[in-house]
C-alpha cells in the first residue's frame, strides 16, 4: 500500500492534540480526494489526454485510498 503521508496525518493521530475543527477539516479532505478520483476515472480518453494523464495513470489513481495523498 504504501507509506501515508505521517507529517499530513501526525496532528490528526497524536492521541489529545487534534480537534474537532481538525477532525471535520482532514474528512472534509478525505472527500475531496475520494470525489476528484471518481471525477478522474470517470474521464474519457480525450479529456485524459488533455490533462497529460493515460487510461493506467487515471486507474492508479482511482486505486487509492482517501487516506493516501
Amino acid at each position: 500500500m504504501g507509506r501515508v503521508k505521517e507529517a499530513s496525518m501526525s496532528k490528526y493521530l497524536m492521541p489529545g492534540s487534534w480537534s474537532v475543527m481538525a477532525l471535520i477539516d482532514y474528512l472534509e479532505q478525505l472527500e475531496s480526494r475520494r470525489q476528484g478520483r471518481r471525477l478522474l476515472a470517470e474521464m474519457d480518453e480525450t479529456q485524459l489526454r488533455d490533462i497529460g494523464l493515460t487510461r493506467a495513470d487515471a486507474e492508479q489513481d482511482a486505486d487509492k485510498f482517501p487516506w493516501v495523498a
